[in-house]
C-alpha cells in the first residue's frame, strides 16, 4: 500500500514546506533493521536536514537507538539525532541494565513493549506465550519495572507507553507519575491496537500527559479517517499533542514527504498553523529537551 497525498487544501506546497522548518519528528524507522526500511538512518537525517527541520527521533522494535543516534549526528551534522530503547523481548524486556546502559549512552525515551507486548500479539492474533508483561499472575506490576521507571525519572526522559493496552497504560502512567517521571507520552492513540477513548485522553491530558499521534495510523489496513485524528487534537489539546510520521516502512512515501503531508492534511481539518507549530516544534523540543 503506498501512501498518497490528499491535498494541500488552504495551504500551497511552499507554505507547508516553510512551516516544517525547525520541525521534530518524533518517531521514525531506518536501516539498519530486521524489516526492511525506506532509508538508513544517515538517509532520514540527511533528508530532515535538507527539509530544515531541527531533528529526528530513530526507533527500533529490536534494540537500541540512542548510540546509532550518535553516530548519526557526527555523520550529518546540522541536525539533532535522537534515539531510545524499546523494551522487547530483544533487549531482555524489562531489563533495568538495559535501560541503564541506553540511558548512559543518551538516550531521550524509553518505550514500554510494542510488537512483544502482550496486547500487540493478541491483537495481531499471535502466541501470546512469550509476550513481555507488565504485571504478575496476580495482576501487581512486576518488581523490574520500578527501577526502570525510577531511572527515567532522574534522568528527566520520556517514557513512552509503545503498544501496552488502554489498562496497561494507565498502570503504567499512574506508577510513573509516582515515581516522579514528568515526560509521558502515550504512544499512538489512534491506532486500532492501543485506541484511546478521548474521555481517557482529555483526564490524562488533564494530568500533563502528552500524545503522539502518528500518521502512519490514517494510513494502515483500518485506514482510520484523517478527520478523526484532526478531531482527537480539537478536543483533547494541540499543547498535549505530538505530530509524528511513524514512516520508514518500504511501502510508504518518504519521511519528510509524510510530515509535509500530514501538515498539510491537519489544516484541511481546520487546525490552525499555530497549533501545528505546538505539535511539531514546541512539544518535541520539551521533551527532548532540544
Amino acid at each position: 500500500m503506498v501512501v498518497g497525498h490528499k491535498g494541500m487544501k488552504g495551504m500551497d506546497q511552499l507554505e507547508i514546506k516553510q512551516l516544517i522548518e525547525g520541525a521534530i519528528d518524533m518517531h521514525l524507522h531506518g536501516s539498519p533493521d530486521i524489516t526492511e526500511r525506506k532509508l538508513s538512518d544517515i538517509g532520514l537525517a540527511r533528508a530532515a536536514r535538507e527539509a530544515h527541520m531541527v531533528g529526528i527521533m530513530l526507533k527500533s522494535h529490536y534494540g537500541l537507538t540512542a548510540a546509532r543516534a550518535t553516530l548519526v549526528c557526527e555523520c550529518v551534522p546540522g541536525i539533532n539525532v535522537f534515539g531510545g530503547i524499546v523494551l522487547n523481548n530483544m533487549v531482555g524486556g524489562f531489563n533495568p541494565e538495559a535501560v541503564e546502559t541506553a540511558l548512559q549512552l543518551g538516550a531521550k525515551e524509553v518505550w514500554m513493549p510494542t510488537i512483544t507486548a502482550e496486547n500487540h500479539l493478541r491483537c495481531s492474533h499471535q502466541d501470546i506465550s512469550k509476550a513481555v508483561r507488565i504485571t504478575d499472575a496476580y495482576g501487581k506490576i512486576i518488581p523490574e519495572i520500578y527501577p526502570i521507571l525510577e531511572m527515567i525519572a532522574e534522568n528527566d526522559v520520556i517514557l513512552g507507553t509503545g503498544h501496552l493496552s488502554i489498562e496497561e497504560s494507565l498502570k503504567i502512567i499512574s506508577l510513573a507519575k509516582e515515581k516522579g517521571v514528568k515526560k509521558i507520552l502515550v504512544t499512538h492513540p489512534e491506532w486500532e491496537f492501543t485506541k484511546m477513548p478521548v474521555a481517557i485522553q482529555k483526564e490524562l491530558a488533564s494530568q500533563g500527559v502528552y500524545f503522539e499521534r502518528c500518521y502512519y495510523a490514517a494510513h494502515s489496513s483500518q485506514q482510520l479517517p484523517i478527520g478523526e485524528v484532526a478531531e482527537q487534537i480539537k478536543q483533547v489539546g494541540a499543547e498535549t499533542t505530538v505530530m509524528s510520521t511513524d514512516f520508514g516502512q518500504i511501502f510508504n512515501e518518504l519521511p519528510v514527504t509524510g510530515i509535509q503531508h500530514y501538515v498539510a492534511d491537519m489544516i484541511s481539518c481546520g487546525i490552525p498553523a499555530s497549533d501545528i507549530e505546538v505539535m511539531i516544534k514546541n512539544n518535541p523540543k520539551y521533551l527532548l529537551s532540544v
